[in-house]
């Protein structure tokens, strides 16, 4: 059971950690584009730092508030809201 506890704070983390990252490609893919070397090592530089930064973020949420609680407002679900009073 740990096993699929810890698979699920897994995914969780990776999915707080993707928004950063997906932004920082975005970002290293336009900067290569503008300068015209598609092939260069922006775009995973970029990518890097934005995986960085993600993972930091991903850190300070699961450390302050919970990751599950987090997503759960995220998406507006009122049944981790409630719990989350409870407690």
């Amino acid at each position: 059971m740990k096993f699929l506890a810890l698979m699920a704070q897994s995914l969780l983390w990776l999915t707080v950690a993707a928004s950063p990252t997906l932004a920082g490609l975005i970002l290293g893919f336009i900067l290569s584009m503008q300068a015209g070397d598609l092939y260069s090592l922006t775009v995973p530089l970029c990518g890097f730092v934005g995986f960085m930064i993600g993972g930091l973020w991903a850190e300070r949420i699961r450390k302050t508030i919970g990751l599950s609680s987090f997503l759960g407002r995220l998406m507006g679900m009122r049944e981790l809201r409630d719990s989350d009073k409870n407690r």
